[in-house]
């Protein structure tokens, strides 16, 4: 089974059974809507948020792609200044605001925007994180559902703009964090090569390998302009 098949079960899967319900993640308990991206069928987002750099406490952080809220609740629980978390499905908007009342967290504000739409020209953070939509599609790929924008990036236009855009909303000093997988996941060398386009240090913080239906190892990297 190739991985853009399997990754489309998981997602099948995940929108099957009785809706909403409620899971522990992280100390959290996050409630899980229909028609938002699952944080029980797929496994990025714990990775990435077990090792985000631990210096986030009193640094105000951009979470784009925010799904249930999980990542973005976690941090505001755990000592960030603010959170401000985006994502393009308005159901993922409502589903992250209704986690962020069930956790009592009140300095995290949620928005819908496409990737930095709805992000003020002037707004800045000391970190701008995406677990980002790594899969890899043709140009021309049509999503045959809001869900699949959390899995593929057709020829990594969103990519790009994320990243050509990302540098404009970080203060002196700040950072983009980018999760992503690798092999049949992700293009990494596509992601590594934009990211020196447009003026990025990039750093591996941490690989684990992990599995979904097929294995998969994910990635986790920091990225720093160098001009």
């Amino acid at each position: 089974m190739t991985q853009a098949v399997a990754s489309r079960q998981v997602l099948d899967n995940s929108q099957e059974g009785h809706f909403p319900y409620d899971m522990d993640a992280l100390g959290l308990t996050i409630q899980v809507n229909k028609g938002v991206f699952s944080p029980k069928h797929f496994n990025g987002w714990k990775i990435f948020t077990e090792n985000f750099p631990q210096d986030f406490e009193e640094k105000t952080i951009l979470e784009v792609g925010t799904g249930t809220g999980v990542t973005a609740l976690y941090l505001a629980k755990n000592g960030a200044e603010k959170v401000v978390a985006v994502d393009i499905n308005q159901a993922a908007v409502e589903n992250a605001r209704i986690n962020a009342t069930k956790n009592n967290v009140d300095n995290m504000e949620v928005r819908y925007s496409d990737i930095f739409s709805n992000v003020g020209k002037d707004e800045k953070f000391d970190i701008v994180y995406w677990n980002m939509p790594f899969m890899p599609a043709t140009e021309d790929y049509e999503y045959a559902s809001m869900l699949e924008r959390g899995l593929f990036d057709p020829g990594y236009q969103l990519t790009d703009r994320f990243l050509r855009e990302a540098r404009d909303h970080l203060e002196d000093g700040g950072r983009v964090l980018v999760g992503t997988g690798e092999g049949e996941f992700a293009d990494i060398p596509k992601l590594l090569a934009l990211a020196k386009q447009y003026g990025y240090d990039t750093r591996l913080l941490v690989r684990k390998e992990s599995s979904e239906i097929n294995p998969v190892a994910f990635r986790l990297y920091e990225l720093t302009c160098n001009q």
